[in-house]
């Protein structure tokens, strides 16, 4: 995938601003820590933290327990 975005000025610096599709593509949220490497005239942003963080976690556990909560509780007997 291909994306043309604009350094914008923000304050006394800039930013690249992320649109809610590619962050979520990418399974980021804002505040993530991303780490930025620079190769020539490339840059490569990688998250910092792996994983789908607590506040994530805890949303996709209790629909999973929402959603086979029938099947768990045979599988616990």
């Amino acid at each position: 995938m291909t994306l043309v975005k604009t350094i914008r000025k923000v304050g006394n610096g800039s930013a690249l601003p992320l649109d809610k599709t590619l962050l979520d593509m990418m399974g980021w949220r804002v505040n993530d820590q991303v780490q930025i490497t620079v190769d020539g005239s490339s840059v490569v942003l990688t998250a910092t933290k792996p994983g789908i963080g607590k506040e994530r976690l805890e949303k996709s556990l209790a629909k999973f327990r929402t959603r086979y909560a029938r099947a768990l509780a045979e599988l616990a007997k």
